[in-house]
């Protein structure tokens, strides 16, 4: 389901923005890759590998299988069995469930979370080494 949201700017000007965001509610399977920013929210079952930019939502009743979830903003508060790849930042909400290493600069933990696996929280040479990395895949996968 692909939903839009239309915000006014807080500028004197009436211009309207337009926020692109997915919602997978369905199951799926697959490889998903985004080059520009986007809101993903994924609320159904996932099997697969997810790189995106912007902001990943794994919601609530979600169930997530993958080999690594790679993205700048990502929140997770359904279960995720997997590697965790944030190039800004990582929150995992009170209902989380995440089996997989995680890798993130910027990591928030809520009360009630649960994680098995490494944490490991680059220093600002390494943030500059994963965006590196980012950019190349990106670019690698459209030259």
């Amino acid at each position: 389901m692909l939903g839009r949201r239309i915000h006014k700017l807080e500028k004197d000007d009436s211009r309207e923005t337009e926020e692109k965001t997915i919602d997978i509610e369905a199951g799926m399977e697959g490889n998903i890759k985004f080059s520009s920013p986007i809101n993903l929210r994924i609320s159904g079952k996932f099997e697969g590998e997810l790189d995106t930019r912007g902001v990943l939502i794994i919601g609530e009743r979600a169930d997530v299988r993958v080999t690594v979830i790679k993205g700048e903003n990502i929140t997770i508060a359904g279960k995720v069995r997997g590697d965790i790849m944030s190039s800004k930042r990582l929150e995992l909400s009170s209902s989380a469930r995440v089996i997989g290493n995680i890798k993130t600069p910027l990591l928030i933990v809520n009360q009630g979370a649960l994680l098995k696996g490494d944490c490991q929280m680059p220093v600002e040479e390494e943030k500059s080494e994963i965006k590196e990395s980012l950019k190349k895949e990106k670019q690698s996968f459209f030259p």
